[in-house]
């Protein structure tokens, strides 16, 4: 639970290889071609994913040696922590992520292996979108300027405007359903992160619920909207009846490290509850009115 501050990054690789980091990349003529800037400027007008690493290029810098460094550089703001990738065998897409309540929009942008292909082009740039799109409505509007998501040996983890998030198809690229809800729903569960706690600064490791469960809320919020029935695994009560008639119970106000059960406390409880608020007990118009206030009055505060 980090105070909020600007950074500088640089990062200096193999000249075969591509970064992503938490914020803007500054010196896209050092590390970009003209091909490759010419469609990240291509990207930012457009909704529809395209590469800016192709398969091609991504193939062909995987199979070649490096001969030098490159030195990424990276400017954030208002962030409480950055964090980065590199690899050679990065393919790269990115699209215009319109920010509702502004003018603004954001760079949604994945960076994938391969072995990821064809499922992560198919769906983790849009499912980045779709997070900030359904965030800022129900939250807070994104502040930042870019939000990434990246395929790695990472089930799923958070950091400002990064995110790493492990689904991958077979090895013959075939994939189930289950698998690309797992995809999309660790998508937006880790870039909704950026809301909860990087946003609304909560301190996780004291009240895990304020992090985990206001995201899981917000998720389950965007998962309905992605796809009509989409199986949400938490905010829906009749999936947290086995845990709610254990014996497992603390109140959610309880300190992370003393919880026995960690994702149902944390995740599933607050979730519900705040399901069980908008649609039954206070209404949609009201608990949205309020839930939205909240994270203005403690949007980059510590609540």
């Amino acid at each position: 639970a980090l105070e909020f501050g600007d950074y500088t990054l640089a990062v200096t690789v193999p000249d075969t290889w591509t970064v992503a980091a938490t914020g803007e990349l500054q010196n896209e003529r050092d590390v970009l071609t003209a091909a490759q800037r010419e469609r990240l400027a291509a990207a930012k007008a457009d909704e529809k994913p395209r590469f800016i690493t192709t398969p091609e290029e991504a193939a062909a810098n995987r199979a070649a040696t490096a001969k030098g460094t490159k030195t990424w550089r990276f400017s954030a703001k208002n962030v409480r922590d950055v964090a980065f990738a590199a690899s050679a065998a990065f393919l790269w897409d990115a699209a215009k992520a319109p920010i509702p309540g502004t003018d603004r929009a954001a760079l949604a942008m994945s960076y994938f292996p391969r072995e990821a292909e064809p499922l992560w082009s198919r769906f983790s740039t849009h499912a980045v979108a779709h997070t900030i799109d359904s965030y800022s409505r129900h939250a807070h509007p994104y502040p930042y300027p870019v939000a990434i998501s990246v395929n790695g040996p990472v089930g799923g983890m958070e950091y400002p405007m990064i995110s790493f998030n492990g689904p991958r198809p077979e090895k013959d690229g075939t994939y189930s359903a289950g698998t690309k809800w797992g995809l999309v729903g660790v998508v937006i569960h880790e870039v909704g992160h950026n809301w909860f706690p990087m946003i609304v600064n909560s301190d996780e490791r004291q009240w895990t619920w304020m992090d985990e469960g206001l995201n899981t809320f917000c998720q389950y919020l965007a998962e309905q909207e992605w796809e009509r029935k989409y199986p949400s695994g938490r905010g829906e009560p009749e999936r947290i009846i086995e845990y709610m008639t254990s014996a497992s119970q603390e109140p959610i106000m309880t300190n992370s490290e003393s919880v026995r059960r960690l994702g149902p406390n944390a995740y599933a409880k607050p979730a519900t509850a705040l399901n069980i608020l908008r649609e039954t007990v206070l209404g949609r118009e009201l608990f949205d009115f309020a839930f939205r206030e909240y994270c203005r009055r403690w949007a980059f505060r510590r609540p």
